[in-house]
Parts: structure tokens; C-alpha cells; sequence
């Protein structure tokens, strides 16, 4: 029987994909260095297969973090007035985006000029020119964008739950737009579309101010998430069509990663490709959207409120790691079969490790996007009438 959600329900679900496409993320970022396209540093095992690889992930694993993410800040603000959302999001992500700006991105930028041959000082002076007047409109932000588009999407967000009654048209339109036949395909369209008329022009920068494919896409996802998590008509279509979206996952991934190497994916100006890579996009998120509501709805544990508070300051550290560790084993010259699960070892142990002493530290713990330990004081409060139950704990996360 599909289990109904409001607002102010605890979302395991939602928790476990957070966790989930997260940890896809750190594991994509190691697989870059062996990827045939330019990134911090390589190795000199080239795996060309993963240019096909990266298509089991590529098309859908961003949006369905936005969208989770989302859901998440909508679960967070239950009943909290629009003003103590804002500061409760700045508290959350500024410290963290401007410690990694300071410390945890330049030493990445360092080593990758240090290992292409355009840089050979120190750290210091690396540092020193970043930040210099002439070079702070070009600053690398690296994989801290994403916490930057949260940031700015959390603005727009806050600003419909400050419009109550733009807030209740969104969320009545996206109800329609994602009930029966129209939830597998209506995104779809959408998507195709975004993808034919806005990509080829703009692409993918991660740079917030020429974005737009990727604004097109992602607070698009980032709205759907916060207007859809509280109706249970979506999370009953998403139960019902689940293996429907599966199927269409399946059909349209190899059908995507043939038309990628075909000649002819790009008849009718790229529209067939685009068309299918929405279909896998959307099918995709569908999927494993309406199996976690399913199946994992309820199935909190220790391990997930460990890995949920976890993720975040292991997403901040995870990068610097990486390329660091990169830049020294390649050095070496292992053989892959011992260099690729290193790396993977010392990324996802190091940023475990980074966390478990940052968690235990509790006046650093803000900048690693973790609420202070003797964290007190009031929260302002949306007023509720008298007869509202006690809501359950909320999802834990909304980054």
C-alpha cells in the first residue's frame, strides 16, 4: 500500500538518495582522472571506455540532488517563518562556502598549475596572486559551484514560502503537470527542450552568471523539489509508475550512449539525441524517486543519520583530497589495478576521517557546514492553529 506525506514527515527516502548521489558524485569526480576529458590532474592510465561510462550518471545524477535538495529545505522549513529560513540557510552555507574558497579550493588550483606547467612557486604565492585585485574575477570556485547555486536557489525558494499565494499556485500547476500520464511525460518535453534550444548555445559552465542551461535545469528541479515533496498525488504517481519509469531507464541509456557515437544522433539539428538523453534524465529520476518512496520510506537507522550528517563536510574536503592524492600517486606510476582503488580509498576514507575529527571540534564546526554542539536559542516560528499535532522529526539535511 503507498504510504501518503505531509510537510512535516521524516523523509528517509529522501535521505538515503541524498546520500546516495552524493557518494555517485565523489566516486565520478575519481573516475575524472581517468576520463578522456581535461580536469585538476590525470593519470597516465587512460580509460576511453569511461567516456561511455559517464552517461550512467551524467544525464540525471545533478538534477535529482537539486530536486532532493529541494524537497529537503521545504521539509527543514516546516513551520518556520520565511525570515528564520534565510538565516538558518546563510548559517548553513555561507561559513562552509567561503572556508573553501579560502582554504580548501586553492590548494586544488595550486596543484593542478603545478602538475600542467604553468605554475612552479609555492602555496603561498599561489595564494597570494588568487587573491590579488587582478585575479579575484576569475577565481575557481572547482566543485564549491554547487554550493553557491544552493544558496542562490534557496533565495528563490524563500522568497515564494514569503508569497504564500504564488507558492499555492505553483504547487496546484506542478500537481496537475505531474498527475498521471502527464508525470512521465511533461518533464520529459521539458527537458528535451531545454536541452535542443538552451545547451548547445551555453552548455555547462558551473559559472552562476552564464549558467543557463544548467538554471534552466537545476532550479527548475530545485522548485519542483520544494513545491512537490508535501503532495501525496506525486509520491502515489511516482509508487505507480515506477516500474513504467525503470523500463524507459533502461530502453533509453543505450539508445543514448549509441546516438553519442552514431553520426546520425545529430539528424534533426541533435533533437532525436536530446529528446532521448530528457527520456533517460527524467526516467531515470522518476525511478528511483518512486522505489525510495516505496521501499525506504520509513528505513531510518543509525548508519543513515551518520552518513547524513557526514556528507556534507565530506563533499567540502573530498575534492582537495583527491587531488592531492591524485597528484602524488600518479607520480608513483602503480599500475591501475592498485592506483584507481587507492585513490577511491583515500578520497572516501580521508573525507570520512576529515569528518570525524571536524564533528568532535565544535567551534570549527560551522565552516564545515555542521550546526554548533551547544547550539541554543529560539527559532521563530510560523504560529499554529491549536489543533495541529506535534509534527515528526523532519529530515535532517537541506543542503
Amino acid at each position: 500500500m503507498s504510504v501518503t506525506v505531509s510537510p512535516s514527515a521524516r523523509r528517509a527516502d529522501l535521505d538515503w538518495i541524498r546520500v546516495g548521489a552524493f557518494g555517485l558524485l565523489i566516486l565520478y569526480h575519481v573516475a575524472l582522472v581517468y576520463a578522456p576529458w581535461d580536469w585538476h590532474v590525470h593519470s597516465r592510465h587512460y580509460l576511453e571506455w569511461l567516456r561511455d561510462g559517464a552517461l550512467v550518471t551524467n544525464p540525471w545524477r545533478l538534477t535529482l540532488l537539486f530536486l532532493v535538495s529541494g524537497a529537503a529545505l521545504r521539509l527543514m522549513s516546516r513551520r518556520l517563518t520565511p525570515g528564520a529560513v534565510l538565516k538558518a540557510r546563510i548559517a548553513r552555507l555561507a561559513p562552509p562556502f567561503l572556508f573553501g574558497v579560502l582554504v580548501l579550493v586553492p590548494p586544488q588550483a595550486w596543484i593542478e598549475a603545478m602538475a600542467k606547467g604553468s605554475w612552479h612557486q609555492g602555496l603561498g604565492a599561489w595564494w597570494l596572486n588568487q587573491f590579488s585585485p587582478a585575479n579575484l574575477e576569475t577565481l575557481p570556485l572547482n566543485h564549491l559551484w554547487f554550493v553557491l547555486y544552493i544558496a542562490v536557489y534557496s533565495l528563490a525558494a524563500i522568497a515564494l514560502l514569503a508569497q504564500p499565494a504564488a507558492l499555492a499556485r505553483l504547487e496546484k500547476a506542478l500537481a496537475w503537470a505531474t498527475s498521471g500520464w502527464r508525470l512521465l511525460v511533461l518533464p520529459i518535453v521539458y527537458l528535451g527542450l531545454v536541452r535542443q534550444f538552451l545547451f548547445w548555445r551555453w552548455g555547462l559552465t558551473n559559472h552562476l552568471t552564464s549558467d543557463w542551461y544548467n538554471h534552466a535545469i537545476s532550479l527548475a528541479a530545485f522548485l519542483a523539489g520544494f513545491a512537490l515533496v508535501g503532495q501525496d498525488g506525486f509520491w502515489r504517481s511516482l509508487e505507480r509508475q515506477r516500474w513504467v519509469a525503470l523500463s524507459l531507464a533502461l530502453i533509453a541509456l543505450p539508445l543514448l550512449m549509441a546516438l553519442e557515437v552514431h553520426p546520425g544522433g545529430m539528424a534533426f539539428d541533435g533533437s532525436v539525441k536530446a529528446g532521448m538523453f530528457a527520456l533517460d534524465q527524467w526516467a531515470t529520476i522518476a525511478a528511483i524517486l518512486g522505489f525510495g518512496s516505496r521501499h525506504l520510506r520509513r528505513a531510518d537507522s543509525p548508519i543513515l543519520r551518520y552518513l547524513n550528517q557526514a556528507i556534507f563536510p565530506c563533499y567540502l574536503i573530498h575534492q582537495t583530497l583527491l587531488v592531492a592524492a591524485g597528484y602524488l600517486l600518479l607520480r608513483i606510476g602503480l599500475p591501475l589495478w592498485i592506483e584507481a582503488p587507492a585513490l577511491v580509498a583515500i578520497t572516501l576514507g580521508g573525507s570520512l576521517a576529515v569528518y570525524e575529527l571536524v564533528r568532535r571540534v565544535d567551534p570549527i564546526r560551522p565552516i564545515w557546514g555542521l550546526k554548533p554542539l551547544k547550539a541554543r536559542g529560539a527559532v521563530s516560528r510560523m504560529p499554529a492553529p491549536a489543533s495541529t499535532p506535534a509534527p515528526a522529526e523532519r529530515s535532517a539535511e537541506a543542503a
